[in-house]
């Protein structure tokens, strides 16, 4: 099967770039994602894990999981405190959010993570997006959801409304940095902007001022607007939300 068809209908946009951006050897990729971040205090090494580990495995990571070949993200019982901080039952329909790209790095000298949700046109950045869950899981997320909010305006000073009923998806990116920062693992959250994604559907991404006009767009009266390339403090441990463009090659 070619790697392509393993994305199912997802082999436009996005995602088959964000596969293409993890792939290579881990010296390659690694001196790749450390210049996306273009940060001297945020760094990938080869001895990184990243998912997706290029067309070798194109699945999406899910944190509170292991990846495919015994790899992992973060230790076991990290994982359990996300899961039971955002889950309430352990079903298969009982789903934590995919990330576009997660990997382990050094941030500051402490062992951190790379969150990395990618956008290839304005449309799918969604403010309609909502919470599917129902029951116990819905009354949890909800509960996550407000806890998140709660602590990021303690640590900013600012406005946050992080929310199950809109903006759901960046709702849920900023809440589980924010856990990920509360459980003492530095985090970047990386919004990224795929530029010039001739397949897609206007409107696309054309430049990265245009990008983060769009960001800032869509985070208005959920995110703090200062956040971005702010460096965030959860109780002495970094939080770096950030907006990058990347212009990457993709013949479908």
């Amino acid at each position: 099967m070619k790697w392509l068809d393993k994305l199912g209908k997802d082999r436009r946009g996005s995602r088959p770039r964000c596969v293409l951006l993890t792939e290579g050897d881990p010296a390659t990729v690694s001196v790749r994602l450390t210049d996306l971040i273009g940060r001297p205090d945020v760094v990938i090494s080869p001895d990184d894990v990243w998912q997706p580990n290029g067309k070798a495995s194109v699945r999406e990571a899910q944190l509170d999981k292991a990846l495919e070949g015994g790899r992992t993200l973060l230790d076991e019982r990290t994982r359990q405190e996300l899961r039971d901080w955002w889950l309430a039952t352990n079903t298969s329909r009982a789903r934590t959010p995919n990330w576009d790209i997660a990997s382990t790095c050094t941030i500051s000298g402490k062992r951190g993570m790379l969150l990395v949700e990618a956008k290839a046109h304005e449309g799918e950045l969604s403010s309609d997006d909502r919470c599917g869950a129902t029951g116990a899981n819905r009354v949890r997320i909800e509960r996550a959801l407000a806890e998140a909010t709660t602590d990021l305006r303690r640590a900013t000073g600012e406005t946050w409304q992080l929310s199950p009923n809109h903006h759901y998806q960046l709702s849920n990116r900023f809440a589980w940095s924010w856990k990920l920062a509360s459980l003492g693992v530095p985090v970047v959250l990386l919004y990224l902007g795929f530029l010039n994604a001739r397949e897609m559907p206007e409107p696309r991404l054309y430049s990265e001022p245009g990008w983060r006009t769009v960001l800032a767009d869509h985070c208005r009266g959920v995110v703090d607007e200062t956040c971005w390339e702010s460096t965030l403090d959860v109780h002495g441990v970094q939080l770096l939300p950030m907006a990058r463009v990347f212009e990457q090659p993709f013949g479908g």
